[in-house]
């Protein structure tokens, strides 16, 4: 099998990824800036949504941010140094998915913070806009939707996640070179842990869900309580920004010959 030809670089590439994903942006951005730590406000996650509820549109659309360069750039790092290295299409195609893994797992289970993380949303967002661009914006878009109408950002996350597992477990079955490859179960394995590890760290949403207790997102207060922007006004934004978003991908899909990559 021909990724197990290059495992060593792998498996380094990976733990570096994971160790330099440990870096937690909410942490660090709340005691600069607010002098507080954001594991210490609101619900005690230090991720986006509690950045956004605690401090404020900015400071969460910061956090999303840099936690979405963590799937960006490990996964773009994965398929420049895989290309040089190997240059073969199921190599490069696991490497990406892989050093994907790694930093999803390197944010929501850092050691440095004695396991407890983030929530992994944003960094698979960045992971996934590399390696499948044109659905990632699609189902970003029909997750948004689901936000608007029901106003769960768990809701969200648990969509995204497992529409992405469905779409690419589809897209590797039909991929004839992962097929005749023999790596398609790693490929699956790798997707199904990003899916298992995103699902587990909304345990507790998933709970209060069923319970009838979740917190709602409140979209009228993205921009501070001192803004007079309506929901009106924040619906149109994110739907006006994401079918650019979306028409930008469907650019980049095209210019690279309709692949999943």
């Amino acid at each position: 099998m021909i990724i197990l030809d290059f495992w060593w670089q792998l498996l380094l590439g990976g733990v570096l990824v994971y160790l330099l994903c440990n870096i937690n942006y909410a942490v660090l951005i709340s005691k600069t800036f607010k002098k507080k730590d954001i594991r210490t406000c609101g619900s005690g996650n230090p991720g986006t949504t509690n950045m956004l509820r605690s401090f404020g549109f900015g400071y969460g659309a910061l956090t999303f941010a840099l936690d979405a360069l963590k799937g960006v750039l490990s996964v773009t790092a994965a398929l420049l140094i895989f290309k040089a290295v190997s240059g073969e299409y199921v190599v490069l195609r696991f490497a990406g998915y892989f050093w994907g893994m790694c930093a999803i797992l390197g944010h929501v289970f850092p050691v440095f913070l004695r396991f407890k993380g983030g929530k992994g949303f944003a960094t698979t967002i960045g992971a996934f806009i590399v390696l499948n661009p044109l659905w990632t914006a699609v189902f970003l878009a029909i997750g948004l939707v689901l936000l608007f109408i029901w106003d769960y950002m768990s809701v969200f996350a648990l969509f995204f996640a497992t529409a992405l597992l469905v779409q690419n477990i589809i897209c590797f079955v039909l991929d004839t070179a992962i097929v005749s490859s023999g790596a398609l179960a790693f490929f699956i394995a790798a997707v199904a842990i990003d899916w298992f590890v995103v699902i587990f760290a909304h345990r507790s949403n998933i709970r209060r869900l069923f319970g009838g207790c979740e917190n709602k997102t409140g979209t009228g207060k993205l921009f501070g309580k001192k803004e007079k922007y309506t929901r009106r006004h924040v619906r149109r934004f994110f739907v006006l920004t994401a079918s650019r978003f979306s028409y930008i991908l469907a650019i980049i899909y095209r210019a690279q010959g309709g692949k999943c990559l």
